[in-house]
């Protein structure tokens, strides 16, 4: 049973980065946001009320992490408030550009905040985003964290809870039966000790050389598809008619939305999907939040001469398939196994080329970046060549409360962290009947237009398979 808390009363907090959270920590890309739209006036001094209620809740949104190279702690002692931030809201596009202006402002970890509150406000209608880095949280968390917003929002005096400590996903508390490939293993104990003989170690000054670089040179794109509630409800109908999920068939849609308007893909399309594993775990961990995802990928072949629902069922099979506990979490090993300062070497391989002479670290990063031999350029090579063609995040139908004191939730937007060589980045949420999907990209690294010509396609095919 979850015990109440006043606000002021909070103690310290202290919790582990796990090593599946590490890997986020030196990525400027690495934010994650869960907005919705709503009609009504919201004002900023009732929800920084809200926000510092739920902080009490969910402490962790409120950490800085301890900095050094091996990154094993977060806190919230000595960290920066986390902000609300108003943007004056002009245009049906005023959220996407306020994301953008958020994105260019850098994070000092060992500083924080690593979460900022937005709200896009106009006098009708306003965006209200919880922004979080990806390395204390997935997206379900951001869920239950604009869910207690929300709460409190709709009743003030309402005493925020103080939930069990519950521990971090670590292997100690994976499923039985779960086990790490040992051939993986043993590739991977490799590459470490290679990396050994030639690391190069990056710091929160080169993080925030390469973050103002990076911003500098590319914005975040997002496209949208939203179906009414009717048009939503319509699409479960279909759904559940053919024994599939709705997962299932808007992953199809998309893949053939490419298809049409791109061109086919050569052989079989590389699809991934995050999965939520608080359900799967040994230990019941409730609305923890925190990094608790899987996911699987799998290769499913696309036949246009087939009917579209034949291939939604054919496409779900295979993901009933892949939905093994092994399948979920066994990569994570992998990521745990792997030296965490290789991947950030690597990324610092990939966007440090375009750091400028006025920078701290110029000669460090862009000599790194120029290197065309040895393990980072050998194993950027097959890193690229595993990535997905299509990924996709859905929170499904969101717990958000319907009524909040002259407020009305009318959609939602999840705008997950997009790769820089991933093609279709979709993320999924369902709020106020409408189901709205976001497909996620940077435009330095991925051509905004065709990107365009995938979602109005895959609008057009949505709208012409519900009944």
């Amino acid at each position: 049973m979850a015990m109440t808390h006043r606000v002021g009363e909070i103690n310290s907090f202290r919790r582990a980065v796990t090593p599946q959270e590490r890997r986020f920590v030196m990525a400027p890309t690495s934010h994650i946001s869960l907005g919705v739209k709503v009609k009504g006036n919201l004002s900023k001094e009732s929800l920084r009320d809200a926000v510092d209620k739920m902080l009490v809740t969910y402490p962790l949104f409120g950490v800085r992490i301890l900095w050094d190279y091996e990154i094993t702690q977060s806190t919230t002692e000595d960290a920066a408030e986390v902000p609300v931030k108003v943007y004056r809201r002009e245009s049906e596009t005023s959220w996407l550009e306020a994301l953008n202006k958020e994105h260019s402002i850098p994070i000092k970890p060992s500083s924080g905040p690593l979460t900022r509150i937005i709200l896009v406000k106009g006098p009708d209608v306003s965006e209200l985003f919880i922004f979080c880095h990806h390395s204390i949280c997935d997206g379900r968390s951001l869920e239950f964290a604009l869910r207690e917003i929300l709460l409190h929002l709709r009743d003030p005096g309402r005493v925020p809870h103080l939930l069990p400590e519950v521990p971090p996903q670590t292997p100690e508390i994976f499923p039985e039966g779960v086990s790490r490939s040992r051939l993986k293993l043993w590739f991977i104990e490799r590459l470490n000790k290679k990396w050994l003989k030639e690391k190069v170690l990056f710091d929160e000054e080169d993080l925030l050389n390469v973050w103002e670089s990076f911003w500098k040179n590319s914005s975040y794109g997002v496209e949208l598809v939203t179906l009414d509630a009717r048009e939503t409800q319509n699409l479960v109908e279909a759904c559940r008619a053919n024994s599939v999920t709705v997962n299932s068939a808007l992953l199809v849609a998309f893949v053939r939305a490419r298809w049409e308007a791109l061109g086919p893909y050569k052989d079989t399309v590389k699809i991934g999907t995050a999965v939520d594993t608080r359900d799967r775990l040994r230990i019941t961990v409730g609305d923890a939040v925190g990094l608790y995802a899987g996911g699987i990928s799998l290769a499913f072949k696309y036949r246009s001469d087939r009917p579209f629902w034949e291939n939604v069922q054919e496409y779900h099979k295979e993901v009933k398939r892949h939905l093994k506990d092994n399948n979920v979490f066994g990569p994570i090993y992998d990521q745990i196994a792997l030296d965490p300062t290789l991947l950030d070497a690597l990324l610092f391989a990939m966007i440090g080329d375009q750091v400028e002479p006025h920078q701290s670290r110029y000669k460090k990063i862009s000599e790194f970046a120029k290197r065309q031999k040895g393990l980072v350029a050998e194993y950027l090579d097959k890193f690229s060549s595993n990535i997905p063609d299509v990924m996709s995040t859905n929170l499904g139908v969101l717990n958000l409360p319907d009524e909040i004191h002259g407020l009305e939730i009318e959609e939602a937007f999840f705008t997950p962290s997009s790769g820089l060589k991933m093609e279709i980045v979709l993320g999924v949420a369902t709020a106020g009947g409408c189901l709205t999907v976001s497909l996620n990209y940077h435009d330095a690294y991925v051509d905004g237009e065709k990107i365009r010509r995938v979602r109005d396609r895959a609008e057009e095919i949505l709208k012409t398979i519900l009944p």
